[in-house]
């Protein structure tokens, strides 16, 4: 396998003259594809044009101001669905590479040591305060853009650490530890308090937090538990969900118990978070099987170079039957079906890992805010059922990328300073 490590990031990192060389290979077309499919709409051309210009420091504040998460969305995003896809249609043989320009932007900032950015802390408070349950994507960005805007918000988060599946979740070669701090530092320097190792509903409930004198709500707690398919013998040593998987390795720098072999069941980014994780920390042999062929398959591109990188195979058009034990309840095979032809297969492993979608988990016993048939919580521009309780993020709109829930956070934010302002 190449010499990489778990904690070694993949990305490219450009240098000041690659950012303004690649800039300086826009055309600034009239179309802007690039802003057009941006969800954050951060208008990638407008900071293009900043960077071919040499006008780095102001091209550093427009996108901090933008996106309170550049750091990390720099490197998550699946850019060639967004920015880099549109880039695509334009006559250039190569698109820009907008998020490594990006990504430049970000790393420059931090070694300005933060002379840049705008990081005062808003005097026009309006003395509101807003909390914030859960510390993902969405809720981060929203708590940025209301405490620019003159509220207390306060982001409490069950674990330890922030970030929710940013933090416990994405591997750290997609998705490093400064990245995310980078961000939070600059959320907090905005004045956005955070409690941690407190769970909403169990440690302080909702009434609790009226009577702190909060006046709106945000859940924003993402989909935290992982499903397994209940096929004979899902319950055997050995079967793991994808984010019980990710979240022992990420909080362990990759420390883990391993075996030798592992079968990861799924087709999506995480299936391949799962795959090369499991490869980069020690497991001998790892596939990953899916039920579709590999051109259906939700995983970006990039993450499918990836796993190709570490030398992970995919086995397409197989569904997953039964797992098989030995006389210690522990997991020794997995048989498949093949879902378009009777073909049979069987891999040995000793853990099979399933990445096949996450759901909340108590997002009632938090608020008991109405759900739907799937469990995504029913709102009205990101109003809930209860008056002051807003919802965003995975909770509201099922798994999407954190670039997606980055969005939504701003979205929400603007709906909760309206509720207020006419309150």
């Amino acid at each position: 396998m190449n010499n990489v490590g778990y904690l070694t990031e993949s990305g490219k990192y450009f240098t000041k003259e690659e950012a303004i060389s690649e800039a300086k290979r826009c055309l600034l077309c009239e179309a802007s594809y690039c802003s057009k499919n941006c969800p954050i709409e951060i208008d990638p051309k407008y900071i293009i044009s900043l960077v071919a210009e040499e006008r780095i420091d102001e091209a550093v504040k427009v996108i901090r101001e933008r996106n309170p998460l550049a750091a990390i969305c720099s490197r998550v995003c699946p850019y060639e669905t967004y920015c880099v896809g549109g880039c695509k249609n334009t006559e250039l043989k190569e698109p820009i590479m907008i998020p490594y320009i990006e990504k430049f932007l970000t790393e420059y900032e931090k070694e300005s040591n933060w002379k840049i950015s705008d990081k005062k802390i808003q005097s026009n408070s309006n003395g509101k305060k807003v909390a914030i349950i859960g510390s993902g994507p969405s809720g981060l960005a929203a708590s940025a853009i209301l405490a620019r805007i003159g509220y207390d918000v306060t982001v409490i988060e069950a674990r330890e650490g922030i970030g929710g599946w940013l933090t416990y979740g994405i591997p750290p070669h997609r998705l490093p530890k400064h990245a995310i701090n980078q961000d939070v530092e600059y959320i907090k320097s905005l004045g956005v308090k955070f409690r941690t190792n407190t769970l909403v509903g169990k440690d302080v409930t909702l009434d609790a937090l009226r009577e702190e004198g909060f006046d709106a709500f945000l859940l924003s707690s993402g989909l935290n538990k992982g499903r397994v398919l209940k096929i004979k013998g899902s319950d055997l040593d050995g079967v793991l969900s994808a984010v019980n998987f990710l979240a022992e390795a990420k909080s362990k720098d990759g420390h883990i118990n391993v075996g030798k072999s592992a079968v990861i069941i799924g087709g999506g980014d995480v299936a391949m978070d799962c795959g090369t994780t499991a490869k980069l920390t020690g497991y001998e042999k790892v596939r990953v099987v899916v039920r579709t062929g590999i051109e259906e398959m939700n995983a970006s591109q990039k993450e499918l170079n990836y796993l190709k990188f570490v030398n992970v195979p995919i086995f397409d058009h197989f569904d997953s039957v039964e797992i098989l034990g030995d006389e210690n309840n522990k997991v020794r095979a997995i048989e498949f079906k093949g879902t378009d032809d009777s073909s049979d297969l069987i891999l040995e492993a000793d853990t099979i890992i399933f990445a096949v979608g996450q759901m909340s988990d108590g997002i009632q016993s938090i608020a008991p805010v109405e759900l739907d048939q799937r469990g995504t919580v029913i709102t009205n521009d990101f109003q809930t059922s209860i008056e002051d309780v807003f919802a965003t993020g995975d909770i509201i709109q099922g798994q999407k990328t954190a670039c997606f829930a980055t969005s939504l956070g701003k979205k929400v934010a603007e709906a909760i300073d309206a509720y207020l302002r006419n309150k």
